[in-house]
């Protein structure tokens, strides 16, 4: 019976072993898997029919994969299925609920709604995915609430507060998912606190705040209060360098994306600020660039505006 025993267990452990690839009982031999951009598709043409776009400004998609499109240039909002067919639109020019004047910035909300934040009118409304209006916030001013020109936003999906880069007003301005003022920071100026041209802006899992600031061509990081963290950038030709940085996008997993239009690339890194890749370049060919603007990334997809050709183009990182 003991002879039964052993044997049986001997068996066990080869054929267990059999089944466990030779590279965990050999290191040395394992390939370091690297990160590459593989070209997905693009969709959209310039005009004004259904499916065209003019001056399309930003990008977001739900948890189904259907994306919106701020086709600001037309005053509306587009929504396309995941292979960028036409589904539907809505918003005329105006300033009366479900009207826009140059919607710039648009997200989905922890509820599943969408925002949109319409700069010409300086304020934010929120739609249901189909278009329905259901509520709006904010006015032309200087003081809590109010905005100047705001060119983004982002929301915290841990509590559904909405943060608005107000560019004008050169400051971040918090509020609950309900419109309600929490807190701002910033003014004119170059310092850690201070914003010249505050372009775009976007928030990670944690609720840490990433802006860009187009007059100062740096990142900074803030912590969901407004401390600052860390900021970085650097202006040059070298893949972790930029030259005119127009957007950035943070990704569920923290990363960061910034679209660079003078270089014709998007630029990745890491929630620390550290280079991670870079892809893109100029040219006519679909998977090029001509001017890159908003970008949005989620769990599976890169969604990259490009304003040169009035298209989006889609993208996805695989290991290899």
């Amino acid at each position: 019976m003991k002879k039964v025993i052993m044997l049986t267990s001997l068996f066990l452990i080869l054929f267990i072993s059999s089944c466990v690839p030779p590279d965990i009982f050999e290191p040395g031999e394992l390939k370091q898997l690297t990160e590459k951009i593989v070209f997905c598709g693009t969709f959209g043409v310039p005009g004004t029919a259904d499916g065209q776009l003019n001056n399309a400004w930003d990008i977001t998609a739900d948890k189904d994969g259907n994306i919106y499109v701020a086709d600001t240039g037309n005053n509306r909002i587009q929504k396309f299925g995941p292979k960028g067919n036409f589904i539907m639109k809505w918003g005329t020019p105006g300033t009366g609920n479900g009207q826009f004047s140059a919607p710039q910035a648009i997200k989905i909300d922890s509820s599943g709604n969408l925002l949109v934040l319409d700069t010409g009118n300086n304020r934010i409304q929120k739609f249901t995915t189909d278009g329905r209006f259901l509520m709006k916030f904010g006015e032309t001013g200087t003081g809590d609430g109010q905005f100047q020109q705001p060119y983004d936003i982002g929301i915290d999906p841990r509590n559904g507060n909405i943060i608005v880069a107000d560019t004008g007003n050169y400051r971040v301005q918090v509020f609950n998912s309900k419109g309600k003022f929490i807190r701002k920071w910033g003014e004119l100026g170059s310092g850690n606190y201070q914003f010249i041209s505050l372009f775009s802006l976007d928030v990670d899992h944690l609720g840490n705040i990433y802006t860009l600031d187009l007059g100062t061509r740096v990142l900074k990081k803030f912590n969901p209060d407004g401390k600052i963290l860390r900021k970085w950038g650097q202006v040059g030709i070298n893949d972790s360098e930029w030259q005119t940085p127009f957007r950035l996008a943070v990704d569920p997993n923290g990363y960061v994306y910034m679209t660079d239009i003078a270089k014709y690339n998007v630029i990745k890194f890491t929630p620390q600020g550290d280079f991670v890749m870079t892809w893109g370049e100029m040219g006519g060919a679909p998977q090029y660039f001509i001017s890159p603007v908003a970008v949005y990334a989620d769990e599976t997809n890169i969604y990259v505006s490009d304003l040169g050709v009035g298209s989006i183009k889609i993208f996805r990182t695989i290991l290899e």
